[in-house]
């Protein structure tokens, strides 16, 4: 199957979606995988809901960039965020560390969030992708659950996704030609694997994710416990 093919199930997929659902949104961290979601979803409907998660510990880079996109794609986007009353909980749980119970406390407040609307939708769209990592090879297109997860991309690859970007003039997120290979919050995030080249090159694309957990290169709160 070739990228047009792709492209054009995924839309089938999103148009599928936007007609069976009334209540659904699509999860945007503004990462590369997010950016060709954003792109897909727009030609299907300008409205759709957008929904990225500001867990109080994101990069600068990517508050700046979600500024840049939202305005270029004229995206119907909103924050959500963990209420106060779930921060200062979290806080005084984790105290001075990072880590607890071997989940980083950006990782806490990501569900904290989560947990404040999921309740308000049907479905939700996700960017993920079988072969991002050893652990989400075996995702479905649809992931039935009390918020129906949809993934359109899921058998897109990571150079799909670099010349769908590319052909497209879609702007990308800075970090990856910082040496990135995945984008989440400041302190469940490093440089991972990378090849020369950069962060589009990296094999493993999310090594550098929850680096010092048992679940290093794997899933935040957030995709486990949807």
């Amino acid at each position: 199957m070739n990228l047009l093919e792709k492209v054009e199930i995924s839309k089938l997929i999103i148009e599928y979606s936007l007609k069976k659902y009334s209540k659904i949104f699509a999860a945007c961290s503004f990462g590369k995988d997010s950016m060709v979601l954003v792109d897909l979803c727009k030609t299907i409907n300008g409205d759709i809901e957008f929904i990225g998660i500001d867990t109080g510990y994101e990069f600068s880079e990517t508050l700046d960039f979600a500024d840049k996109a939202v305005k270029l794609f004229n995206m119907n986007f909103r924050w959500i965020k963990p209420t106060d009353e779930d921060v200062e909980r979290v806080k005084n749980e984790y105290g001075n560390s990072m880590i607890k119970d071997d989940q980083y406390i950006c990782c806490e407040m990501k569900v904290a969030a989560a947990n404040r609307i999921m309740n308000n939708y049907e479905a939700w769209m996700t960017g993920l992708r079988r072969d991002e990592t050893e652990y989400r090879k075996n995702i479905k297109i649809i992931e039935p659950g009390k918020t129906d997860k949809i993934n359109p991309l899921a058998f897109w690859t990571h150079e799909d996704i670099w010349k769908y970007l590319g052909d497209n003039k879609i702007i990308h997120h800075p970090l990856y030609d910082a040496g990135f290979t995945s984008l989440g919050c400041k302190p469940c995030t490093s440089h991972g694997s990378i090849r020369s080249g950069g962060g589009r090159q990296g094999q493993f694309e999310r090594a550098g994710r929850f680096v010092g957990t048992n679940h290093s290169g794997q899933e935040c709160g957030l995709h486990k416990s949807r």
